[in-house]
């Protein structure tokens, strides 16, 4: 299943919106691009915190190994911008725009690689699309 969802073809005039979910700023890059800030863009690592849903069985194993109850999952620079931008009113093609303004040849090909990404984060239901 994940690897049809890598495959989904996302338009251009789509809008994603992030769900409603836990998570916080972290470290911050240092970044010294002053367009950052003009779209809004923290340049601070974005950690996605998930709450673990057990079942019975899993819980009491959790309970017997010391398992942690939350998933912190940190966002790389890109993905922490891209977080950033996904705010419920921009395009996608919006979206790559600031990207390749932001990051230059970094982000490129700006297309595929946020695709790629709002795609991982519709899989892991972070995001959806509008």
């Amino acid at each position: 299943m994940g690897d049809n969802l890598m495959s989904l073809q996302i338009r251009s005039d789509s809008v994603p919106i992030r769900l409603p979910c836990h998570w916080e700023h972290g470290i911050s890059y240092g970044t010294t691009n002053s367009a950052l800030e003009d779209y809004g863009i923290s340049d601070k690592q974005v950690v996605i915190v998930i709450e673990k849903d057990f079942n019975r069985l899993e819980r009491l194993l959790a309970r017997l190994t010391r398992a942690p109850s939350i998933l912190r999952r940190p966002l790389d620079r890109l993905n922490s911008a891209l977080w950033d931008l996904i705010d419920g009113n921009r395009t996608l093609s919006q979206i790559i725009h600031i990207m390749e303004d932001c990051y230059e040849e970094e982000i490129i090909p700006a297309r595929q690689r946020c695709s790629a990404s709002i795609s991982k984060l519709i899989e892991l239901n972070l995001v959806q699309l509008k």
